[in-house]
């Protein structure tokens, strides 16, 4: 009976599956794990919808729990979402710069679509990271705009005129409930050589 019993709950596990899924592309030399449910909108589901314009990233992806991640990325929304990007950048940044790479970017897209009053307010500062042969670095910031505020934590590399910028976030009160998983997503990528 015991035996029994054990094998109802391994079936029970080997059923539930993994939670999490491994994305990967290996031209763009990137791969992270995001959790199971969420629906991911590819770089070509990007460019249809007016998300991304030429010139065409080398690899973009936008994923969240929502049922079209694309209209909550960079946003004050109410589910987590992420965004991965592998582009490149008009001019290799010297490395002082490189820690400026993510809060410039989301300055950028928060500016080039609302108001020219919002501000990146650093939640934990800059630190150096390399990982693959790449260097980068990573922080969480929050961006404030009239429309509200949103919270992310961030990973940006770069090797010559090459970005690999990874922004995982939401609305500040979003961020406060999922940072575990935001900071989960964010620390399983892997980037250069050791992506896989």
């Amino acid at each position: 009976m015991k035996a029994l019993a054990t094998l109802a709950l391994l079936g029970a596990l080997v059923q539930m599956g993994p939670t999490e899924v491994h994305e990967s592309c290996k031209p763009a030399q990137i791969s992270y794990n995001l959790p199971k449910n969420w629906v991911v909108n590819n770089e070509q589901t990007l460019f249809q919808v007016g998300f991304i314009v030429p010139p065409m990233p080398m690899y973009a992806v936008v994923a969240s729990p929502s049922a079209t991640p694309y209209r909550d990325a960079l946003l004050p929304s109410s589910a987590p979402w992420v965004l991965v990007t592998v582009e490149n950048v008009s001019a290799t940044l010297p490395p002082a710069e490189t820690y400026e790479l993510t809060p410039e970017y989301l300055q950028q897209l928060a500016t080039q679509s609302g108001p020219a009053n919002t501000k990146v307010v650093t939640l934990v500062p800059h630190r150096s990271v390399q990982e693959g042969g790449l260097s980068g670095s990573t922080s969480a910031v929050t961006v404030i705009a009239p429309g509200g505020s949103t919270s992310v934590d961030d990973v940006a590399y770069e090797k010559g005129n090459q970005l690999w910028l990874i922004i995982a976030g939401c609305s500040t009160s979003c961020y406060t409930h999922h940072r575990a998983a935001i900071v989960q997503i964010v620390n399983s990528v892997r980037v250069g050589t050791v992506a896989d």
